[in-house]
């Protein structure tokens, strides 16, 4: 059985699945006589047995500090985020952070939206309630923790988001494997999920992103994903980023991609 669910992890999630999650997902199977191969991946639930889930706040922080460059130009219009392959939620908590704290100093507060899903419904059900431990505030990230502050409560091991930074956030699950059907977005942050997908899969999913990014619109994945994003709609760029938002020398360059505009036929 194990041979059969590494095969249908590509099928319907297009990653290639780890053999030791693969048993244990069979082992699970075989002591529950109720449980149902074909149900469990057509329902997302061996998501939670054969997806990274690997997530804390503020990580990898040249990418949020692209996003504070970026608020300026939207202070008028408003700006509708995606964090995709969002897991337990601390990228998507984090980018609202983010957006408060700028706000707290902007002329004119950006009104902002995010959108957080993943193919793991326990991850997602984790994200909504908020709840977190030790290990998702590390060192990685430090120079924004001060963002934490307002909204990250507790001690020893669980830390509590508070209510008032979840206002703005949705989180749902989705397949990446699937469209989905949204509002367009004006940034896409799609991070460190892109290497588990298997390269004969990888076109079907930047089309799926490309498609809910609108035009000009920004898609960023972790720092050691770039190389390997081939797309006809998705432009790399590179931006120098200004020190005046203190960040640390080591992040001085940033990598994403822009969605280019349809030429006329």
């Amino acid at each position: 059985m194990t041979d059969l669910i590494c095969r249908m992890a590509e099928e319907w999630f297009g990653i290639k699945a780890d053999p030791d999650d693969a048993l244990r997902l069979e082992k699970h199977i075989l002591a529950n006589s109720a449980a149902n191969l074909e149900r469990f991946f057509s329902s997302g639930a061996a998501a939670e047995f054969l997806t990274v889930n690997e997530t804390y706040f503020f990580r990898e922080p040249v990418h949020f500090s692209l996003l504070l460059e970026l608020l300026p130009s939207f202070e008028k219009t408003g700006i509708r985020i995606c964090s995709a392959a969002t897991a337990a939620g601390c990228e998507a908590y984090s980018i609202a952070m983010l957006i408060e704290a700028y706000n707290k100093g902007a002329q004119r507060p950006v009104v902002y939206n995010i959108d957080a899903f993943d193919i793991n419904a326990k991850a997602i059900e984790t994200a909504r309630k908020g709840i977190y431990s030790a290990r998702s505030i590390r060192e990685d990230g430090d120079c924004f923790k001060y963002m934490t502050i307002p909204y990250i409560k507790g001690q020893e091991d669980k830390y509590h988001v508070s209510d008032s930074i979840k206002k703005n956030i949705n989180f749902f699950v989705h397949n990446l494997m699937d469209e989905l059907y949204v509002e367009k977005y004006d940034i896409i942050f799609f991070r460190n999920a892109f290497i588990y997908f298997l390269p004969h899969k990888r076109e079907r999913l930047l089309s799926n992103l490309s498609h809910i990014l609108k035009e000009g619109g920004i898609l960023i994945l972790g720092v050691s994903e770039t190389s390997g994003v081939q797309h006809a709609d998705l432009v790399q760029k590179n931006r120098q980023l200004r020190s005046r938002w203190q960040i640390p020398s080591s992040f001085d360059d940033v990598f994403y991609f822009c969605k280019s505009a349809k030429q006329p036929v």
